[in-house]
């Protein structure tokens, strides 16, 4: 679902981004244009997202209610893409009036300058959870990179921790991480007993030490959400690192997966508006729309990724609430990733992260 591109491109970098990715992007809306462009329409909305099958639950869920309530067209293009954002606002060429984007790059578009400031006069932040609330950023879903794992292979017992995740002899089999830092060093520490209060600032060093342990058992490296829960849906892993949005889809349609939210590392997405947006008081009207605890509702619904305003929560089921990890039992025993830390340190931490892949 989610992969960082590096902030510190060039501007010919940036170019170059533009030029190569405008021979297509798949997109979930009738309104879409394939080229990841769209034309200005009077009372159109351009709104990027990741695509697939969050991009449909937020079609039902948010993008057509508000369509009919504004009488707006609403144009979703997909997927989110980094350098294009960053080729347009450099070049002063906006097509983009909202981006679904990862919590710490946002964060890192706001230090640079390159976003419009969020108007919370329209927008109401006061339900939102505080630390996923800034002038010009605002979580939208939550998500969690969890233990996830084969019910064929763990029909009785199977891994909660990340120790018990790191312990092959007592649960054996192939696993699988996602190959980024994010997430992937918090589990290594977890793994190596460091308490979950004390992570911050990572001990990078420490957490490699950890992951040398296991290096040996990962079957893969994954760098995109779909791969998890169909390497163990296929047995070429007994255990994987995974999205749980992903792997519960996959559940519902018939594969032997199942998520563990035991020390379930949550992480977010935030709405934001690029610099120069065309149509950006349209786009506060639409991200106040968005954050409204029914809209949240009746995304959650719709699809495994949780609600960033604590009163959707009370309009979910009980079951609901369940599959989404957001029981007071489940809550408790998981680990909020700080996004300002990755926002400040992603750049430095990934180098570091990508040289001992190469070892």
């Amino acid at each position: 679902m989610i992969k960082r591109l590096s902030l510190l491109l060039t501007m010919a970098g940036f170019l170059f981004s533009l030029v190569a990715c405008s021979g297509g992007s798949p997109t979930t809306s009738e309104g879409s244009k394939e080229d990841g462009t769209a034309k200005k329409e009077s009372k159109q909305l351009v709104v990027v997202d990741w695509g697939g099958t969050s991009s449909k639950a937020a079609q039902k869920a948010v993008y057509e209610p508000f369509e009919k309530k504004y009488g707006v067209n609403v144009v979703v293009v997909s997927p989110t893409d980094t350098g294009k954002l960053l080729a347009m606002v450099e070049s002063g060429n906006v097509e983009w009036d909202i981006v679904n984007h990862d919590t710490d790059v946002a964060l890192r578009l706001e230090s640079q300058g390159l976003l419009e400031p969020l108007d919370y006069s329209i927008i109401k932040k006061d339900d939102v959870y505080p630390h996923l609330v800034t002038d010009y950023t605002i979580g939208l879903q939550l998500y969690f990179t969890n233990i996830a794992y084969n019910t064929e292979l763990f029909s009785g017992d199977h891994p909660k921790t990340w120790a018990e995740f790191w312990d092959t002899k007592k649960y054996p089999g192939s696993r699988s991480l996602y190959k980024n830092p994010m997430g992937t060093l918090e589990s290594a520490l977890l793994a190596d007993g460091v308490k979950k209060e004390e992570l911050y600032p990572l001990d990078v060093d420490r957490a490699l030490k950890s992951l040398d342990k296991i290096k040996g058992d990962i079957k893969t490296w994954w760098d995109a959400g779909a791969q998890p829960p169909q390497l163990l849906a296929t047995k070429e892993a007994a255990v994987a690192a995974a999205w749980n949005g992903r792997v519960s889809t996959a559940k519902a349609e018939g594969s032997k997966v199942e998520n563990e939210f035991g020390e379930a590392l949550m992480m977010s997405t935030s709405w934001i508006i690029p610099k120069g947006a065309p149509n950006k008081d349209l786009a506060q009207e639409f991200i106040a729309f968005a954050m409204e605890a029914e809209q949240q509702a009746a995304y959650s619904n719709l699809i495994d990724y949780a609600p960033t305003n604590m009163k959707a929560l009370d309009l979910l089921s009980e079951e609901v609430k369940e599959r989404l990890g957001q029981t007071e039992e489940k809550l408790s025993n998981q680990v909020v990733i700080d996004v300002k830390y990755w926002a400040d340190h992603f750049e430095e931490i990934n180098k570091k992260f990508n040289e001992w892949l190469l070892k």
